[in-house]
């Protein structure tokens, strides 16, 4: 069948066309805001071999920089000579309005299929009818209707989404209010300000590992199997029977072959009123999670002001890559780092 033609077929070099193919900005959706600005990640050019802890390129937009917007970011690749950066971010700010979004690609087509969410999922949010009154429905309808998108899209823009897919985490600040949805391992972090002083983290989102009760038992109403192989690290996502997709998170967008198995683009999402202790919050893919404490990370991005907002998230990512090395030598994982302040500090 075509999970096992796709499982068993040899590795290919023959990139999708996303990078090329997606047009326009979100921007486009808040055509009366005073102050915008976007960034995004976006591909290098064909035959272009990054190197380890390059900066991903970026399409920006608007008029101003995130700087002003107390906003800072970083995606690097890993070390992982044979695979481009399969993480991909978006930030948007128009007036009142933020989001903040990253995405981290796995698979054959990991990098592609990430490169068509960062773009896909932000519009599908705010192209939906719920978004200004009921953002909460809006951000639940949003993942499956990019995922949708995602599988509709294979053949235009030539990726394979079997077992290619993505994380998705997506947060928005508006009218004193976050909403975060999120499908995957990419964990969104508070930081706030104790009465000392100190800084408190707080995780934001719950991490879909199949070693987490309830989505296991999930995967297994819907006929899924969760396994960890011999001389293998973490459970994986398997077909009953069958050695793929083996994937190491419960949710996706993308992962078709997964669905099968009981993996989901449905998010969890929340809903919560900004507080004045509230100081940071930081929105990560797992190359930080790895090896890095949501306290650890918090206390890294403190040492700097909001002013110095990118040298603070630079650190962060430094400090991700000597992990990765001390630990795993000659592997690191691709690293992205989103951080925006509330306020002054």
């Amino acid at each position: 069948n075509k999970a096992e033609d796709v499982a068993n077929a040899p590795k290919t070099d023959v990139r999708g066309n996303v990078a090329t193919s997606l047009e326009g900005n979100i921007l486009d959706l808040f055509p009366d805001a005073q102050r915008r600005t976007s960034v995004t990640g976006a591909v290098p050019p064909d035959g272009v071999q990054q190197k380890g802890f390059a900066d991903k390129p970026t399409r920006k937009g608007g008029d101003e920089g995130l700087k002003n917007f107390k906003v800072g970011c970083a995606c690097k690749k890993g070390l992982k000579p044979e695979s481009p950066n399969q993480d991909d971010f978006c930030i948007f700010r128009a007036d009142g309005t933020s989001i903040y979004g990253v995405f981290d690609g796995h698979g054959p087509y990991g990098h592609d299929v990430s490169a068509f969410v960062q773009e896909a999922l932000p519009r599908c949010f705010a192209q939906d009818p719920q978004f200004v009154d009921d953002p909460e429905k809006a951000l639940c309808a949003a993942f499956p209707a990019a995922h949708r998108q995602c599988t509709e899209s294979q053949t235009e823009f030539r990726f394979d989404c079997s077992l290619s897919g993505t994380t998705a985490t997506m947060a928005m600040h508006r009218d004193g209010a976050l909403y975060i949805g999120h499908v995957g391992d990419s964990r969104a972090v508070l930081a706030k300000r104790r009465c000392g002083g100190e800084l408190r983290a707080e995780d934001l989102t719950e991490d879909h590992k199949p070693t987490c009760e309830s989505e296991r038992r999930r995967i297994q109403a819907a006929g899924g199997q969760v396994r960890r192989l011999d001389g293998d690290i973490p459970h994986r996502v398997f077909l009953s029977g069958k050695m793929y997709p083996g994937l190491a998170m419960t949710r996706s967008i993308g992962d078709t072959v997964g669905v099968t198995a009981g993996v989901t683009s449905n998010p969890d999402v929340r809903a919560l009123k900004v507080q004045r202790d509230w100081r940071f919050l930081l929105l990560c893919s797992d190359g930080i999670w790895e090896f890095i404490t949501s306290q650890e990370a918090v206390d890294i991005i403190g040492k700097y002001p909001a002013s110095e907002v990118q040298k603070a998230v630079d650190s962060l990512a430094s400090e991700a890559w000597n992990r990765w090395i001390q630990e795993e030598g000659d592997v690191v994982d691709d690293i992205t780092v989103i951080c925006a302040w509330f306020g002054d500090d």
